[in-house]
């Protein structure tokens, strides 16, 4: 089973870059979901929980492993490190 990978943006292109790298860099079994802070209430409520205090951030399987734009290097980094 992969793992769970929430990614916290506000719509900016910083935010979809992020969004595009960590795609392309998580496995096939692994799940992303994007929780756009400008669209959803739900989100924001998430992002509090989280104590999300930057965009974009990374969550991984319900713990904050990146907060800002995460270099390809980084990605990866957070990626090995599960």
């Amino acid at each position: 089973m992969g793992h769970k990978f929430e990614i916290f943006t506000a719509g900016c292109s910083l935010c979809q870059t992020a969004l595009r790298q960590l795609k392309e860099a998580i496995c096939e079994k692994c799940q992303v979901i994007e929780y756009n802070l400008n669209q959803s209430a739900d989100a924001v409520v998430l992002a509090k929980k989280y104590n999300i205090k930057a965009v974009p951030s990374i969550v991984v399987d319900g713990e904050i492993k990146f907060e800002g734009i995460p270099s390809h290097a980084e990605i990866k980094e957070i990626i090995s490190d599960i």
